[in-house]
């Protein structure tokens, strides 16, 4: 088992973009300390109440300037709004600088205000995305290459530099539906969830589907299989973990209304969410939130509850989202981390 963090870093009052991009270098230098496995890096675009974070691989060797032992994901790089090309050698120098210690992780993406603002139709996410990920491939292992696709060509081209990280480094799909749960099994490459966006009824189900589709596509259940984050908090009493975290979970469908409605008229297909995040704002369904989509608590129930979703889900990586909606001081978020570490990790492992 090995244990992850998820940053998002959305704007905060009082502090600079600068001033949040120091915080989340001094997180992340705190959880290698704590003994985390991986630090994964959200990628969204022009939403800084949602996130700061708009290039991953960009910080992938700052971050490694900084800690000499944890790895770094990208949680997920978009490729449709991406060119494979420039990806290929972004990502690679991301490994080559951090020396080989890149998790590549990847998505086609589904909040329409960034493929509004790049120019990408929602509806080319998934043909975009295949193309992308055997460019990128190639790119990786051979030594020149040709590719003719819908939407992209290479020509004969030699990409560089390669990875430290040979083939390349690993690779995870971000899944959050029962179709990109079943497209990947046939793939049979790992995956990325989130329970932010796949709760765990409906991840239960998904999963499922995934293991029957990985099993007919003749793919073996690998020890890397499956990673998933959760909001986690870890507090002193249950009710105070939970008392704790309202105020962020809140503020999280404010940051989502924020993003979904900037968009115009013509984008009609993001209104029925738009509606469900704005009655989620009206009436915070927080008791379902806890018991579907987050673990908040003490370290006994947190434990209990990691327990039974890593042996239902066969999860090999857990990745807390320790400042969901970042509305804690942060003295709290390193507390909940510093628990989660100490009493939690130990029994999971």
């Amino acid at each position: 088992m090995k244990f992850g963090l998820f940053f998002q870093a959305p704007e905060a009052a009082g502090r600079t973009h600068a001033e949040r991009y120091t915080e989340l270098f001094e997180l992340i230098a705190l959880a290698e300390s704590l003994g985390f496995d991986v630090a994964w890096l959200a990628e969204i675009h022009f939403g800084g109440a949602f996130s700061l974070i708009s290039n991953p691989l960009m910080l992938v060797p700052a971050i490694a300037e900084r800690v000499r032992r944890i790895r770094i994901g990208t949680a997920v790089v978009l490729l449709p709004l991406h060119h494979p090309l420039s990806c290929a050698e972004q990502a690679a120098t991301a490994d080559l600088l951090s020396g080989g210690r890149l998790e590549f992780g990847i998505g086609r993406g589904s909040i329409p205000t960034q493929f509004h603002g790049f120019g990408v139709p929602v509806a080319e996410n998934r043909a975009r995305f295949g193309e992308a990920l055997d460019i990128i491939r190639l790119a990786w292992t051979e030594e020149r290459f040709s590719y003719r696709g819908t939407f992209y060509q290479v020509d004969d081209l030699a990409v560089v530099p390669k990875p430290v990280q040979r083939p390349h480094p690993p690779i995870r799909v971000a899944v959050h539906t029962a179709e990109s749960f079943a497209h990947v099994a046939d793939l049979g490459l790992p995956i990325y969830s989130g329970t932010t966006t796949t709760p765990l009824p409906q991840l239960r189900e998904c999963m499922a589907l995934y293991r029957a589709r990985l099993a007919a596509a003749g793919h073996a259940w690998q020890s890397d299989q499956m990673a998933l984050m959760l909001p986690i908090h870890v507090g002193p009493t249950p009710s105070a973990a939970r008392d704790a975290m309202r105020p962020g979970v809140l503020q999280y469908y404010k940051n989502l209304r924020t993003i979904f409605s900037q968009l115009p008229d013509s984008y009609g297909d993001h209104l029925p969410r738009l509606r469900m995040i704005e009655e989620n704002i009206a009436n915070l369904p927080f008791e379902r939130f806890c018991r579907d989509q987050a673990v908040f608590g003490d370290a006994s129930e947190v434990v209990d509850r990691l327990q039974a979703a890593r042996d239902e889900l066969g999860l090999s990586q857990i990745i807390g989202w320790f400042d969901q909606g970042s509305m804690l001081p942060r003295a709290e978020v390193e507390a909940s981390m510093r628990r989660f570490a100490e009493h939690v990790m130990p029994k999971l492992a």
